[in-house]
């Protein structure tokens, strides 16, 4: 594993995303996610970065370690490790969950799909985006 998969496991990790959700907020596949924290991929393409840095909700900080990372130093110097790896809090800011909509219908019982989002929204929950019958939301820790 390398520096950049290393952080972005614990970057992924910290937020309480699977490899699944990460894909899906970032518009990647599973595979993508899983060869880039494996070190299979040794120079992500910078939209790869942007799109992880985004999906993860990365203040400036974590995202100028996170680019660093992705554009490994030259050999032997691995001076930014520690200081990278420091950048992490000991929390989880948010919390993230996803509501396939198609399964939800007044026939099945489940009441249908927007008074599934308001009880969500209840809860603290907020939409983030709908795509392709799947709804993706997010809370904050803090406020559970």
């Amino acid at each position: 594993m390398n520096q950049f998969g290393s952080l972005l496991q614990l970057y992924r990790a910290r937020q309480g995303m699977t490899q699944q959700q990460l894909a899906d907020f970032s518009a990647m596949s599973v595979r993508a996610i899983r060869d880039l924290e494996r070190g299979r991929a040794e120079r992500p393409r910078r939209d790869t970065v942007r799109l992880l840095a985004e999906a993860l909700r990365l203040d400036e900080q974590r995202r100028e370690a996170f680019e660093r990372a992705a554009r490994p130093a030259p050999a032997g110097d691995r001076s930014d490790d520690l200081a990278d790896l420091h950048l992490m809090s000991e929390t989880r800011e948010f919390e993230y969950a996803t509501m396939l909509l198609e399964a939800l219908s007044a026939d099945s019982g489940d009441g249908d799909w927007a008074e599934a989002l308001n009880d969500m929204a209840k809860q603290h929950w907020r939409l983030i985006t709908v795509d392709r019958g799947v709804a993706f939301l997010e809370r904050r820790l803090d406020r559970v």
